[in-house]
């Protein structure tokens, strides 16, 4: 029976994930009395240097068939790059110290669940990633609560960098934990033989995903076997629909804080965001499965496309309790929807691509994915700017309404509110 008990470790990290999750909009606003523009950068920047470092660790991790060590460096990497945080004194400092640690967090991601299917049989695949994407799912809210409790506690703006250095700590303790309870896989398995579905139960404002088992390859060698042009714009308008996610979700924490919320209600609402979204996770594969993924993505983006307008009525709203009230209320529902759009698309792109091809899909889809929340972020936060948070809204849902408008059309195999014959892979 394999020993499971580093899951322990992925939980923490989680949780130093989780409680971070929140703290750009705040740290950028509240602690350096900057604006939207710099959440925006600051979000694009995280996600940018995200992307790359992913690719380089997955790559490197693959090519000297070690995992241990990665995780190790993540781990003890977050912790390190954490601490110079109370020494920040304005936004490029800031920015310094977000790109040192994604360079480094971002080794231990590419090899977690990889490294759980070289542990178990196959036969046991499903049920094995689906109960580590909800360890992880659950750690983050643990870390949001966290966050929350001490956020409560010590509530002045000058306590915000020390939410990081309890992120730093308990990264620490889940670099020691991984130390005690991870043993090197006796096997390797190639990524690009495996029939497996990647999933983010967490939908982010910087790209950040907990497990990842398909990544874009450096060396761009494939073998001769291409992906089917029709894959190929499903997955780039995947990317569109997060760019236009982005466009909406960098700034909105902002407006809240605008508002008057406090740290303590911004904690809150990205608590609920993500409880609602990982609660969700249990039950969208089967909506998925009883309506159809065509349906299933259609139904969630156009609800995000109706609220994502509504919600430029708020900045309008005299009373300043109901409009904290109805952002806060917005944002936790969303959270909600992020799952049936998740497993829809990823269905899609695995149920679509050939065994041969299927693991440069899902890596392109992932990659694509970091670059729209990096394209996202920039653009929000020079909207926002010029044009204010209705207009940043409007532009958001229009977006969304466009790539929906294409995925409809290049959406093969379903029809729209007819449930699909066949199951996904």
């Amino acid at each position: 029976m394999p020993d499971n008990r580093w899951f322990i470790s992925y939980l923490m990290s989680s949780m130093a994930s989780g409680i971070t999750n929140p703290m750009i909009p705040l740290f950028v606003v509240v602690y350096l009395h900057s604006n939207v523009f710099f959440v925006g950068l600051a979000s694009a920047v995280s996600s940018a240097a995200s992307v790359p470092a992913l690719i380089f660790w997955g790559d490197l991790s693959d090519s000297v068939s070690k995992r241990k060590i990665f995780v190790l460096i993540g781990f003890f990497g977050a912790f390190v790059s954490f601490l110079p945080v109370v020494f920040v004194r304005d936004i490029y400092q800031y920015l310094a110290i977000l790109i040192a640690f994604q360079v480094v967090a971002m080794a231990s991601v590419p090899v977690s669940t990889i490294m759980l299917l070289e542990q178990n049989d196959r036969s046991v695949w499903p049920q094995i990633i689906s109960k580590f994407s909800m360890t992880s799912g659950i750690g983050s809210v643990l870390g949001l609560g966290l966050g929350t409790a001490l956020i409560t506690f010590y509530y002045r703006p000058s306590a915000l960098p020390y939410v990081y250095i309890v992120s730093s700590m308990i990264y620490l303790i889940a670099g020691i934990m991984a130390l005690k309870f991870i043993h090197e896989p006796s096997r390797n398995l190639n990524r690009n033989a495996i029939p497996a579905n990647t999933f983010r139960v967490i939908e982010r404002t910087r790209y950040f995903p907990t497990a990842v088992i398909h990544f874009m390859r450096l060396n761009g060698k494939n073998n001769g076997h291409r992906l089917d042009r029709n894959l190929v714009m499903f997955i780039a308008m995947t990317a569109f629909l997060m760019f236009g996610f982005q466009i909406f979700f960098v700034p909105y924490p902002v407006m809240v804080i605008n508002f008057g919320a406090n740290n303590t209600l911004i904690f809150l609402m990205y608590m609920f965001n993500s409880a609602f979204s990982t609660v969700s996770f249990i039950f969208s594969g089967r909506i998925v499965e009883r309506i159809g993924g065509k349906t299933a993505l259609f139904l969630a983006v156009t609800a995000r496309i109706i609220i994502f307008g509504l919600s430029a009525l708020i900045p309008g709203i005299t009373s300043r309790d109901i409009a904290i009230i109805s952002a806060v209320g917005i944002y936790s529902f969303l959270g909600g929807i992020w799952s049936i759009i998740s497993v829809s698309q990823t269905n899609y792109v695995s149920r679509n691509a050939t065994q041969q091809t299927r693991g440069k899909a899902i890596g392109l889809y992932n990659s694509l994915l970091g670059v729209g929340q990096i394209f996202g972020g920039l653009v929000s936060g020079e909207v926002t700017t010029l044009f204010g948070y209705s207009a940043d809204y409007l532009m958001a849902s229009t977006v969304i309404t466009i790539g929906m408008i294409i995925i409809l059309k290049i959406y093969r195999g379903e029809k729209l509110f007819t449930a699909r014959s066949r199951p996904s892979i």
